[in-house]
């Protein structure tokens, strides 16, 4: 709304998959991806299908209607939901657009007299506007780059994009941070949580409290990760569907829910138990799948880097 706010010219359109949630599995044609992407949105029970569907199929329809504008421009940001979608969108791109038509790229992390800058959804009109003169042609080491990255989120084991982020990604400067907080995702060596769950269990374990009034605080110390209403709602469900429950969650809906950790909890976030021996695990992180009885692969904080064990 910003944008139109700003009368910034052209028609308006969303690339946004949550692409750190669900299964981003690789050997797969982006319409086969796009089906795996659109069940994993509809839910369990599959009752959006078709909404997904539908809507996944229109970011690429518009984008392939060449004749529609003279122009492509992406407006992106430093954090890591919005470097996933960059890097499958590039690699879309690529593919499909020829290169004569111009593809332009504004990507920030801060703007003056915002300290605390998380994207381009706080600014006002007024400050946006003047972001399109910054625009600058999509290179080719950008596309490059993007390619091999998206390419390496969707191997079945987290070793390539380990190496990825340690490479030269210069032309896409934020990347390497936003893939190291996604690794910062996969189980800790030191209990078997994510950052994310831990940071949510930290909260409870200082008391019950609704998760609207923990979804601020769970951005505390964050640059590259900002946990959204819908992963937090997941993130609790997860921990309240364990066996045994890490969290337990009141009858309300959504972030008007009141969670409380349990004695199990207590026990994993205090380092006593892990939580992948006491309780399982069962989640995708690009093509990795890590569930109970494969090769379990772990985020080392001490060292940086991602680890088997």
């Amino acid at each position: 709304m910003t944008i139109e706010a700003a009368r910034i010219p052209g028609a308006v359109s969303i690339w946004a998959d949550p692409l750190h949630d669900g299964p981003v599995p690789g050997n797969l044609t982006d319409e086969e991806l796009l089906e795996v992407r659109a069940r994993h949105l509809a839910g369990l029970d599959g009752s959006s299908f078709t909404d997904a569907v539908n809507e996944l199929w229109a970011w690429r329809r518009l984008i392939a209607a060449l004749d529609d504008y003279r122009e492509l421009v992406l407006w992106y940001e430093h954090d890591l939901f919005d470097q996933l979608n960059l890097i499958q969108l590039l690699t879309w791109i690529r593919d499909r657009l020829p290169a004569t038509k111009k593809v332009s790229l504004i990507c920030i992390d801060s703007f003056p007299g915002r300290p605390t800058f998380k994207g381009l959804g706080e600014l006002t009109a007024r400050e946006l506007a003047p972001l399109l003169d910054r625009r600058q042609r999509v290179t080719p080491a950008q596309y490059a780059l993007a390619e091999r990255a998206w390419r390496a989120f969707r191997e079945p084991t987290p070793e390539p994009l380990d190496r990825l982020r340690h490479s030269d990604t210069a032309a896409l400067p934020f990347l390497a941070a936003a893939l190291t907080r996604l690794l910062q995702e996969y189980p800790w060596t030191s209990d078997g949580l994510s950052r994310s769950e831990r940071r949510l269990l930290q909260l409870a374990a200082a008391g019950s409290l609704t998760l609207a009034s923990a979804f601020p605080q769970m951005d505390e110390g964050q640059r590259a990760y900002y946990v959204s209403d819908t992963s937090l709602n997941e993130f609790a469900d997860g921990l309240a569907e364990t066996s045994p429950a890490l969290l337990t969650t009141s009858d309300s809906e959504g972030l008007h829910r009141t969670v409380a950790i349990t004695d199990t909890g207590r026990g994993v976030l205090a380092g006593e138990l892990d939580r992948i021996a006491t309780c399982g695990l069962d989640r995708w992180f690009g093509g990795v799948h890590l569930h109970s009885g494969s090769e379990i692969w772990r985020w080392d904080d001490g060292s940086q880097r991602i680890t088997r064990g």
